[in-house]
């Protein structure tokens, strides 16, 4: 089966494929604490109750282009959609073989890095990213849970360079020793609702970033002399600058950018952050 899948991932131009068995990712998770783990370990359980199996797949979206104004993950299709049609010709051939399979990509209850972690792909960097040893950081984890038993890869327990660099660069100093804050990412800011602070605001305009943040990816002496990503949904026809007609509809607006991943949050947002970066508008909390 392995062989198989396999197979598949390099005709679906998947980058890396890894498996970890349900029960030792129910064990592991169970170590971790809420805000790490994304959801309860019973919402877990609930939803690996009948399988055996995770089958852990990583995207590459790394296109070599220049920086824009959004980060690089945004730049090409979303990757929620494109991740679940790629991995449907995994659950098709389990299927065949007469077991279940679901795909998932940033949208199911279990925690994406852990289980690159566990299948082998990945190891975790000080800035909480998953890295793999060839493709750096830049990459999409998705995943099937089927109640097919394969034999699990062995997990990565490879650690980053310690280098500090991600720390040190970090606008809002988000990267402790040891843990993350999430509400002081850069990226975290520039999709919540409602105003921001002028701290925030001031990062926003002195990062230039309308979406997203990937400071701590380009600084990370992992992320060097990488390769380009061979799927075509994320080297082409990308959006690496984004300028929003401020007085665009919704209709619009999805229809312009419904298949991108920054739009999942609505023109509001963006329109705001646009406005603090380009028109140097800011509304502030006191």
């Amino acid at each position: 089966m392995k062989r198989e899948i396999a197979e598949i991932a390099k005709n679906e131009k998947i980058s890396e494929v890894g498996f970890c068995s349900a029960e030792e990712y129910i064990k592991k998770a169970k170590g971790l604490p809420r805000e790490a783990s994304f959801c309860s370990s019973q919402d877990a359980e609930k939803l690996l109750e009948d399988a055996k199996t995770v089958i852990v797949c990583a995207f590459s979206y790394y296109s070599g282009a220049e920086k824009g104004n959004i980060s690089r993950y945004a730049w090409g299709l979303d990757y929620h959609k494109v991740a679940v049609e790629k991995m449907s010709s995994i659950v098709e051939l389990l299927n065949k073989k007469g077991y279940s399979g679901a795909a998932f990509a940033d949208n199911g209850a279990l925690n994406e890095r852990l289980l690159a972690k566990l299948a082998g792909i990945a190891f975790i960097g000080k800035n909480y990213m998953a890295i793999n040893e060839r493709l750096g950081s830049y990459f999409f984890v998705g995943y099937v849970i089927t109640d097919c038993e394969i034999e699990p890869d062995k997990e990565n327990n490879s650690e980053c360079m310690g280098c500090g660099a991600c720390r040190a660069a970090c606008p809002l100093g988000a990267i402790g020793e040891n843990d993350f804050c999430e509400e002081r990412c850069l990226s975290y800011i520039t999709q919540k609702k409602g105003e921001l602070s002028r701290e925030e605001s001031t990062a926003l305009r002195e990062c230039g970033t309308i979406w997203g943040c990937d400071i701590c990816q380009e600084v990370c002496p992992h992320n060097k002399n990488l390769p380009q990503t061979g799927i075509d949904e994320f080297r082409e026809n990308l959006i690496t600058t984004l300028h929003i007609d401020e007085n665009i509809s919704n209709k619009e607006f999805k229809r312009m950018y419904g298949n991108r991943a920054f739009a999942w949050r609505g023109k509001n947002i963006l329109i705001r952050n646009q406005k603090i970066v380009y028109n140097k508008e800011e509304k502030t909390h006191v």
